[in-house]
């Protein structure tokens, strides 16, 4: 059921959400990198929250520079950790 729910939620999220949940979080994105972003999000959600994670950031950490993903993925753990529960 909460699945249900995450899919519809990652459907209607934009790439101008992602710029300015970026913003929110003191990580400046360039146009490319929320596309980079958006194309994760939208292909491998259920592998980020459900399944090997590690992998998809690993694929990703190459196309970021060290601190942007490093400050990514701090972000995306700690909401991780928040809100596990509902997933």
């Amino acid at each position: 059921m909460h699945r249900l729910f995450i899919e519809n939620y990652i459907k209607q999220v934009t790439k101008d959400d992602i710029f300015k949940f970026g913003a929110l979080n003191d990580i400046e994105l360039s146009e490319e990198e929320v596309n980079i972003l958006y194309h994760y999000l939208n292909n491998y959600w259920e592998e980020i929250l459900y399944g090997n994670s590690e992998d998809v950031f690993l694929d990703m950490e190459k196309k970021f520079d060290r601190a942007k993903f490093l400050k990514m993925k701090e972000i995306f753990s700690e909401y991780f950790q928040r809100y596990q529960k509902f997933l």
